[in-house]
């Protein structure tokens, strides 16, 4: 086997490389080298952390963002999707009932109307819960129930509208009261 020529002078002359040592000037050189190598990855690594975990809460927020206002949107168009007439019987509801409150702030009333319509509102949130979970053929019964809510809340308001009527006789009966039917 044949050695080249750079290898056999190295094998040659070894023991004079063996015997030169640098200089401690040579060695403080190459350490302050590598301690500034070392800092400048530490800094970096310090550095992708931060910005990893900023990356990391920002995701973290916007999937809880997405999931939230998602599942409100999805809500109310499979609500639609589902039951297409209690969509336009819950517009008509909604204008019912905010034509009777109008109507009901020219008087003076209790808070104790404020609650029972509050529960009222509370047994509607639930009803639209089970109506998005419902079984086939389900629907119609939960629709049905969601529509005799909105007809309680509009009775309601139309009683205390007459009693407030009849026990302040001074105070005409605001426009609008008509009763119209769906």
């Amino acid at each position: 086997m044949q050695r080249d020529y750079l290898e056999q002078f190295i094998l040659d002359e070894r023991e004079a490389f063996d015997g030169s040592t640098p200089g401690l000037q040579v060695w403080g050189e190459i350490s302050q080298e590598l301690d500034r190598r070392q800092s400048r990855r530490l800094i970096l690594w310090k550095a992708s952390r931060a910005v990893a975990a900023a990356i990391i809460l920002l995701a973290c927020g916007a999937l809880i963002g997405v999931y939230l206002f998602g599942n409100q949107m999805q809500q109310y168009a499979s609500l639609e999707k589902i039951a297409p007439e209690y969509a336009e019987a819950e517009a008509y509801y909604q204008k019912q009932i905010h034509q009777k409150h109008q109507q009901l702030a020219a008087y003076q009333r209790d808070d104790i109307v404020e609650k029972d319509l509050a529960q009222l509102d509370e047994v509607m949130q639930e009803l639209r819960g089970e109506l998005l979970v419902a079984p086939k053929g389900k629907e119609a019964e939960i629709v049905e129930n969601l529509i005799q809510s909105y007809q309680a809340k509009v009775a309601i308001l139309e009683r205390v509208l007459d009693r407030l009527q009849e026990a302040n006789p001074e105070i005409t009966k605001p426009a609008g009261n008509e009763e119209t039917s769906i």
